[in-house]
């Protein structure tokens, strides 16, 4: 299963969480990718520089163009995982079948990709 979605987000910062009240994560430091046990925030491309093309997959063949930045895993007691904007708005859901999912992080840049492969898997 994949689905896509291009976007330019609002703050260049997309969350992928297990359910709607994740802690979000607030302090980034110089990595692309902050976490909690239930969010993830992963930063985009500058909103004016451009969309960011985001994939959500449940393997990772035919990855491509990007390397790995995060490899962990989420809590997701309601056995889903939403990638949501900075105002919670649900952009893709994919369906877990367990309550911690492995996520891996793919990007075509470390500082501001337009490239972004989220990989959920059964932890």
């Amino acid at each position: 299963m994949k689905e896509s979605v291009a976007l330019s987000p609002q703050n260049s910062l997309i969350l992928v969480m297990g359910h709607e009240l994740g802690e979000i994560p607030d302090y980034f430091g110089s990595e692309l990718v902050a976490a909690t046990g239930s969010c993830l925030a992963i930063g985009t491309l500058a909103a004016p520089d451009g969309e960011t093309a985001i994939t959500f997959a449940d393997s990772t063949e035919d990855i491509e163009g990007v390397e790995l930045v995060y490899d962990g895993v989420l809590s997701t007691p309601n056995k889903e995982v939403a990638v949501c904007d900075v105002l919670g708005e649900k952009l893709i859901v994919m369906p877990s079948a367990a309550s911690f999912t492995r996520i891996k992080i793919f990007a075509n840049d470390l500082t501001e990709p337009d490239q972004i492969v989220i990989v959920a898997q059964p932890a």
